[in-house]
């Protein structure tokens, strides 16, 4: 496929906006972008993988951004690092898992479980159903998170994010936290979607991962000026918003797509 200037400059700015919502909110990119773009007629073939190295990438600069800014603390063996990494450790292996069964089953069910998932936690940060923080509770988000990502390409910022928030944890430590495990998260799955045969067009992922290295500085500045409580509720209303998404892409006849 041939990819003009003005078409990459336009994939690259979609990119930004975007990843600053994710990298600013712990949500967004891969959940919105990838049905955008499907949409818009790129084949998903290609779009899968680029969307998954440029959020790894975009995630590289917000984590960065979020440990700079202080709205979560990467530097050594800390609380928020132990939280990153206890959805990050089972995660890979539930991407494994994920990218398994994600051959068996039919992409209708894929997307019906990741969207109603969703929709839950988003009511559940909205509407709060808090629990007693505990590190197995932790990896267990993470499981679900990773075997989500790997599963439907999108859904893992919803759950992580939420999650996190119904257990006690800090809002902007939560969104923090939940860009620094996209990061191997999305590698991970990119190198399993190219050696399980995966497509790829370098220009249309260079465009995506411009905008996303872009969106990444921008968005945890938003996050270090946001008020917790209403960081909560926008990340449980955007949770809800593209839990709606999944689900209005595979009932247009509701008429909410």
């Amino acid at each position: 496929m041939d990819f003009g200037l003005v078409s990459l400059a336009l994939v690259a700015g979609m990119a930004v906006v975007m990843e600053i919502i994710d990298s600013g909110l712990g949500m967004m990119y891969g959940t919105l972008l990838s049905p955008i773009l499907i949409l818009m007629g790129y084949d998903p073939k290609l779009v899968v993988p680029a969307i998954l190295i440029s959020q790894a990438l975009g995630g590289a600069a917000g984590s960065i951004g979020h440990h700079l800014r202080k709205n979560s603390d990467f530097s050594g063996l800390t609380r928020d690092m132990k939280i990153s990494l206890a959805i990050i450790i089972p995660g890979i292996a539930a991407c494994i898992l994920g990218a398994y069964i994600g051959q068996l089953i039919p992409k209708f069910y894929m997307k019906l479980y990741i969207g109603v998932l969703v929709v839950i936690m988003g009511w559940l940060c909205l509407k709060p159903v808090y629990y007693d923080f505990t590190w197995k509770k932790m990896w267990g988000i993470g499981l679900l998170s990773g075997f989500n990502k790997a599963l439907s390409g999108g859904g893992f910022g919803p759950v992580t994010s939420t999650g996190k928030i119904l257990g006690g944890v800090d809002p902007k430590v939560s969104v923090g936290t939940t860009t620094l495990a996209e990061v191997p998260i999305c590698l991970i799955s990119f190198v399993t979607w190219l050696i399980l045969g995966g497509k790829i067009s370098w220009a249309f992922p260079a465009a995506l991962c411009a905008g996303a290295l872009i969106g990444g500085y921008i968005g945890p500045i938003l996050t270090a000026r946001m008020n917790t409580g209403k960081l909560k509720m926008i990340v449980g209303f955007l949770a809800v918003l593209s839990g709606a998404w999944l689900l209005a892409d595979l009932f247009p006849g509701l008429g909410m797509g």
